[in-house]
């Protein structure tokens, strides 16, 4: 529980461990089996980019699918996303 509240803490900076939520509820299914590394590699990748992850946008899941090596249209009809 420490750890959990420490990286609240270090949510959206780089010193973000991979343990705490960044994302908004419609990532929670794609990102809630990413391990910590993932996580880290998308926050990561996100600031650097200026993504947002609290609303639903094609950056944001084009990035994830990225990562997590997988189809975006696996994870999310994208064709719907705003």
């Amino acid at each position: 529980m420490d750890k959990l509240l420490k990286d609240l803490d270090n949510v959206n900076n780089f010193d973000y461990q991979g343990i705490a939520y960044f994302w908004g509820h419609e990532y929670k299914h794609a990102l809630r089996d990413a391990t910590p590394k993932q996580r880290v590699r998308i926050q990561n990748a996100g600031l650097n980019l200026g993504i947002d992850f609290l609303t639903a946008n094609k950056d944001a899941w084009y990035l994830i699918a990225k990562v997590l090596n997988r189809d975006v249209n696996q994870l999310v009809d994208i064709e719907e996303v705003a």
